[in-house]
C-alpha cells in the first residue's frame, strides 16, 4: 500500500465508477483496478460492492474513506512544511549581539526580518566581542552583530550600515545650544568614552578625530556599558562622542548635537561562519544588508 494506491482508492470512491475514476487519474481501467483488488487483498476487506450496473462502498470502504481522506491531508501538509523548512523560511536562529549595537538600527532591522519570516523562531544572547567570536567558531550561534571589525580568521564580516560619531553632552553644557558642534572646540573638555577593549573602532575613531583637530582629548572615564557613559555625561562629569544612532529613542537629561565635517566611520557588522549550514541565516543575511 503507498499513497498512490490510497489515492486511487480515493478517487474510485467518489466517483464509484470504475471508468469515471481511471479517466479522472488518466490511467486506464486495469491498471486501476489491479490496485484496488491489491488494496483489498493487502487489507483481507472487500473495500467496494461491486456488479454490472454499480460500484457501491462497504462499511469497511466508507471507514477507509475516512481515514484515507485525513492521511493525504497530513501528507500534503507534512510536504508543505518539510519545502519551507528546507529553504530557511522556517527554523531557528542564535543570534548573538554586543550592547551597544541595540541602540543602532538593528532591532528594525530584526524587526522587519521577523515580520518576513515569522515562522522563524529568533534566540539572542547579549555577549562581548570575544565571546560572539568563540560562540560562532563552535557553532553554538548562527550570527553575531558587532560594532567593531576584529579581523577574525575563520569567521565572514558583512557590514549592514555605517555612522557617524555625535556629540553627547549634559543638558545645560555652554555648547548645548549649538546646532553642530566642532571637534576643536572640545579641546579642553573632559570624556567619558568607551573603553576601548569594548569598542576599539568607536574609541580609534574618537582618537582620530580628535587628534586631527589638534589635539589629545583628556579621558576622565572609559566604560564598559553604553548606560554607564550616558548617566555620567547626564551627571556632569564630562561629555562624550558616540554613534549617531545613540540619539533615538533616549529619554535621558542629554544633549546630541552633530560634528561639524562629521565622518560615515562607525559600522554595524555581521558576523557568521561562511560553512553554516542553516538555510535561514541567509536569508537573514540578504534582508538586513538589502
Amino acid at each position: 500500500m503507498d499513497l498512490r494506491t490510497l489515492n486511487y482508492f480515493q478517487v474510485l470512491a467518489e466517483e464509484l465508477h470504475f471508468g469515471r475514476a481511471a479517466e479522472r487519474l488518466n490511467i486506464s481501467q486495469p491498471p486501476l483496478s489491479r490496485a484496488i483488488k491489491q488494496l483489498e487483498d493487502d487489507f483481507g476487506v472487500l473495500l467496494f460492492e461491486r456488479t454490472k450496473r454499480k460500484v457501491l462502498l462497504t462499511s469497511a470502504g466508507e471507514e477507509l474513506l475516512v481515514q484515507t481522506k485525513q492521511m493525504i491531508s497530513q501528507m500534503a501538509s507534512i510536504k508543505k512544511r518539510l519545502k519551507i523548512v528546507g529553504k530557511g523560511e522556517s527554523g531557528n536562529l542564535r543570534i548573538g549581539y554586543v550592547g551597544a549595537t541595540m541602540h543602532s538600527d538593528l532591532p528594525n532591522l530584526l524587526k522587519l526580518f521577523h515580520e518576513q519570516y515569522p515562522e522563524i523562531d529568533l534566540n539572542f544572547e547579549e555577549q562581548p566581542n570575544i565571546n560572539l567570536m568563540q560562540s560562532l567558531n563552535n557553532g553554538t550561534m548562527d550570527a553575531a552583530f558587532v560594532r567593531t571589525w576584529l579581523n577574525p580568521k575563520n569567521l565572514e564580516e558583512k557590514i549592514i550600515m555605517t555612522e557617524s560619531l555625535i556629540a553627547v553632552l549634559p543638558l545645560k553644557h555652554e555648547l548645548s545650544h549649538q546646532k553642530k558642534i566642532k571637534i576643536k572646540d572640545l579641546e579642553n573638555e573632559n570624556f567619558i568614552s568607551f573603553a576601548r577593549d569594548c569598542g576599539p573602532t568607536i574609541f580609534d575613531s574618537f582618537l582620530e578625530l580628535c587628534s586631527t583637530s589638534g589635539f589629545v582629548p583628556k579621558i576622565f572615564h572609559q566604560a564598559t556599558q553604553l548606560n554607564s557613559i550616558l548617566r555620567l555625561v547626564e551627571s556632569g562629569f564630562g561629555i562624550s562622542l558616540l554613534p549617531a544612532s545613540i540619539a533615538k529613542n533616549n529619554n535621558l537629561n542629554l544633549k546630541f548635537i552633530p560634528l561639524d565635517n562629521k565622518i560615515e566611520n562607525i559600522p554595524l557588522i555581521m558576523l557568521y561562519r561562511k560553512e553554516n549550514a542553516n538555510p535561514s541565516l541567509w536569508h537573514l543575511l540578504n534582508t538586513i544588508s538589502s
